[in-house]
């Protein structure tokens, strides 16, 4: 996905520290998730710090929307 390399530690730890995701690393997770390639743990981990931080309205939606078209 683009020229940034994802990675689930990052984005997990990313959200631990209250910092917003991004459209590409939304749609990395739910993709990655959805396909497979993303063990339950690390979704786990994810929800469990979007529990803790919360997400934004964006955030919100865009989480919506790639589950929409998974």
């Amino acid at each position: 996905m683009g020229a940034v390399r994802l990675g689930m530690v990052e984005i997990i730890s990313k959200k631990k520290h209250g910092e917003a995701l991004t459209r590409e690393e939304i749609r990395f997770f739910v993709e990655g998730y959805t396909s497979g390639r993303i063990p339950d743990y690390q979704a786990a981990a994810l929800l469990m710090a979007i529990c803790f931080q919360g997400m934004s309205e964006e955030e919100t939606a865009e989480l919506t929307q790639a589950m929409m078209e998974s």
